[in-house]
């Protein structure tokens, strides 16, 4: 160890190693640095950001947008969920500044809360959404997907201080707290393309119908979308009247209120079932509520799972069946849908594919924090939720899916952490040029790295502001 005594001072050891500093910029974040900087250096992220975003710097200290919103993406990819957990990447500040190629990047995490504070109204909101979602299909294009399901949920972000629109509402996990319900719309493989802000003591299928129409209307001319699916919080008959009005194939799970629950119990007594496989039946019904705004029948698919066979099933037991052992052992799922030619396991198998999007909102929770990251101006917090998921979450898809992992299973953001971007890197020099040494031992790490890095450099796409 250095020091500035005469005397000669023994250095501390650990093990077979002497402890000693070193002033050289280095980072456990090398893959970070060399993948993603130059993937967001190809695609001109900066210089999108700086067009995009509908608040102008005005202070000569302010610094860029860009910078921002990159620090906002380091945090993530370095597995923080809060705005202080800027700190995580604080002693990789100066290689991978020099990487991504900025002046300076942010210090404190209060730098990122006064930047989304800017944010402080629904027009200017609504300004950056429309930003957002133009980003998103900008993705989907270069993905080159050109039919899709489209899939609406909603999910529960839990709030702990005072936020605005944080309300109690429905919330199985924490049942009382306070809670924001943003609305989600996704493709099937995996895309988020719209989401929607609401607060807590709003049901999932509000405002469902304006959202579908501005999410369609961004899609179309460029993707196809086969179906809608959706879960029983948007079993509406707004919902299902809109889509057929436009043309557009819905399954949609169905609440079992007693009506429904009459329908199934004269099937069960019936017994017109067609059996897939052991533990497994399906049956359909044509049904129309008493209500004047359900104007004609639709059709019903009922699937039908033995617990006692089947010990994973899914659906509900309806309360009319508790206490009847005949029945009680049954799991019923209920789906209403307008395909009047796909068979009832053929629309059972299509509706599965809505497990998509609960595994994407699930990354969004636990990858880049969809429910963590809030401010008390709802709008504000709508805004980082938003481009936390229709950006950085489209952005690691994309590099994900054709870049990293192309021809293998999707892999969750934790996992090309592990995979990909904790590398260990140094800032040094070659002669007059600076190079950044990447710890990788293995010649066979090191060419995959160069392949993809390679890869990258061949895109031949560009964001634009729209």
């Amino acid at each position: 160890m250095h020091n500035n005594s005469s005397e000669s001072v023994p250095s501390p050891r650990v093990g077979q190693l002497n402890i000693d500093f070193t002033d050289k910029p280095m980072t456990p974040w090398g893959g970070v640095a060399v993948l993603v900087g130059k993937f967001v250096e190809r695609i001109g992220f900066l210089q999108w950001a700086e067009a995009a975003f509908p608040v102008k710097e005005t202070s000569n200290n302010a610094g860029g947008v860009g910078e921002k919103l990159l620090a906002q993406f380091l945090t993530l990819l370095c597995g923080g969920d809060r705005f202080a957990h800027c700190g995580w990447w604080e002693h990789s500040r100066e290689l991978l500044r020099r990487a991504f190629g900025v002046s300076w990047l942010p210090s404190s995490s209060s730098t990122l809360t006064r930047f989304w504070s800017k944010i402080g109204s629904q027009a200017l909101s609504e300004a950056w959404l429309e930003q957002l979602r133009a980003f998103a299909l900008k993705m989907v294009q270069e993905a080159a997907i050109q039919e899709d399901c489209l899939s609406l949920d909603s999910t529960v972000a839990v709030r702990y201080g005072s936020q605005d629109g944080a309300a109690r509402g429905y919330n199985p996990k924490k049942p009382g707290r306070k809670s924001h319900h943003p609305l989600l719309a996704a493709l099937g493989k995996g895309f988020v393309v719209n989401l929607w802000n609401r607060g807590g003591d709003t049901y999932s299928g509000n405002s469902a119908v304006n959202f579908l129409e501005q999410t369609l209307t961004l899609l179309a001319g460029h993707v196809r979308i086969s179906r809608i699916l959706a879960d029983s919080g948007f079993y509406l008959v707004q919902v299902l009247d809109w889509a057929e009005a436009h043309g557009l194939q819905y399954i949609i799970a169905v609440r079992q209120d007693p009506l429904i629950q009459k329908q199934l119990e004269k099937l069960l007594v019936s017994g017109e079932w067609t059996q897939i496989e052991p533990g497994l039946a399906v049956s359909e019904f044509r049904f129309k509520h008493l209500d004047a705004k359900w104007t004609h029948e639709r059709r019903y698919i009922v699937i039908r799972q033995d617990a006692k066979l089947r010990p994973n099933a899914t659906g509900k037991q309806p309360s009319l069946f508790e206490d009847v052992e005949d029945f009680s052992h049954y799991r019923f799922t209920v789906l209403v849908t307008n395909d009047e030619v796909s068979s009832p396991h053929e629309i059972w198998k299509h509706y599965r594919q809505r497990a998509n999007i609960e595994n994407t909102i699930k990354e969004l929770k636990e990858g880049y924090g969809l429910a963590s990251f809030s401010k008390k101006n709802f709008w504000a917090t709508e805004a980082v939720m938003a481009t936390n998921a229709l950006v950085f979450h489209n952005l690691i898809l994309y590099l994900n899916r054709h870049i990293l992992t192309p021809t293998g299973p999707l892999q969750q953001l934790k996992s090309l952490r592990s995979r990909w971007f904790a590398i260990p890197a140094i800032l040094g020099r070659d002669g007059r040029a600076s190079v950044m040494r990447i710890g990788l031992p293995e010649p066979k790490q090191r060419q995959e790295i160069m392949q993809c890095f390679d890869l990258i450099g061949e895109l031949g796409f560009q964001l634009q502001c729209s």
